[in-house]
């Protein structure tokens, strides 16, 4: 009996051991592969300019009208300003 409980501390020691040494699977993955997951989780919303749909977090907004309307780029927000006024 005592033997068992020994060999069952010995496994766990060195099962402490390998996790500690190996890199975890956050570590292993790709960085693209992170922002991608990131990604799919994130609403996409449409340009009113060129109507390209773009994630929030890359997209210009800018408060028109008191809404905050998104765009692709500076260059479609400054298009957009421009035929509006």
């Amino acid at each position: 009996m005592l033997r068992l409980i020994i060999y069952g501390v010995l496994v766990y020691c060195i099962y402490q051991v390998i996790k500690k040494i190996s890199p975890s699977r956050e570590e292993r993955s790709d960085p693209a592969e992170k922002e991608g997951a990131a990604l799919r989780g994130e609403d996409l919303v449409e340009d009113p300019c060129c109507h390209t749909y773009i994630p929030v977090s890359k997209a210009c907004k800018d408060l028109i009208d008191g809404r905050t309307v998104y765009f692709c780029s500076q260059e479609c927000l400054d298009e957009y300003r421009s035929r509006k006024h």
